[in-house]
């Protein structure tokens, strides 16, 4: 997990339902670790009064337990909300309820018991389906691109882009898993006049200088790239 998936984690909450209680006591305290904030359950029907109470930003829930299952939950959940990520823990004796959550939008599923690496890259890629959903980018640590606003924020608050960075930044992000070639950014950025190396120098020098050096990635000889393990996809 990158450093700033470990950030983003560090600003959600998790609520995390379990009736086995040695389970439920190592799990938590592995979260806490991960998140600013842990609601515990310890069955279906608790949890689903936490996820009125709290809002947590994911659920982590398992599929047996009394009063009310780790489906029946999900099921109740998913009639008025789509976009909370859920992870369903099993186990190996579990696998054929499985086909039974197979409409309900889950985002991954953990067999216990889980490891540490397993559990932290589910997660991540739970978390990372609402950042798509609200067309949010994570370029770094506290550092976000919103396409619906077309802004960039750096620990909550918007960094301000000229006309010029904002097209580059635009530019290498709908392509952020290529090289951008300077002659692709010359013709977007200055489509009527010739391309000039020092233009382009220039504004990848102001942008870097607002994003972090680390960002944009110069690939010798042909352009430039947005540094791909650090952003969410």
């Amino acid at each position: 997990m990158m450093q700033s998936d470990l950030q983003m984690l560090r600003e959600k909450s998790v609520l995390y339902a379990e009736d086995d209680t040695i389970t439920r006591i190592q799990m938590t305290e592995i979260l806490e670790m991960l998140f600013a904030k842990v609601y515990v359950a310890s069955d279906g029907e608790e949890a689903y009064y936490l996820y009125e109470d709290t809002s947590p930003d994911i659920l982590i829930t398992d599929i047996k337990m009394p009063k009310k299952d780790g489906l029946s939950l999900i099921r109740r959940i998913r009639q008025h909300n789509y976009k909370l990520p859920i992870i369903l823990m099993t186990s190996f004796a579990e696998q054929e309820l499985l086909l039974s959550a197979a409409n309900l939008s889950i985002d991954g599923y953990l067999v216990k018991p889980v490891e540490l690496e397993k559990l932290t890259s589910t997660i991540t890629k739970a978390i990372q389906r609402t950042y798509k959903d609200e067309g949010l980018i994570v370029l770094s640590n506290h550092l976000y691109y919103n396409f619906a606003t077309k802004e960039l924020y750096q620990n909550g608050k918007v960094v301000v882009l000229g006309i010029k960075e904002q097209e580059l930044l635009l530019l290498l992000l709908k392509d952020r898993y290529k090289t951008i070639t300077k002659d692709e950014i010359g013709k977007a950025l200055w489509p009527f006049d010739p391309m000039c190396d020092s233009a382009i120098k220039n504004i990848i020098l102001r942008l870097r200088k607002k994003l972090g050096a680390d960002i944009i990635v110069s690939v010798r000889g042909i352009g430039y790239r947005l540094y791909n393990s650090e952003v969410l996809s």
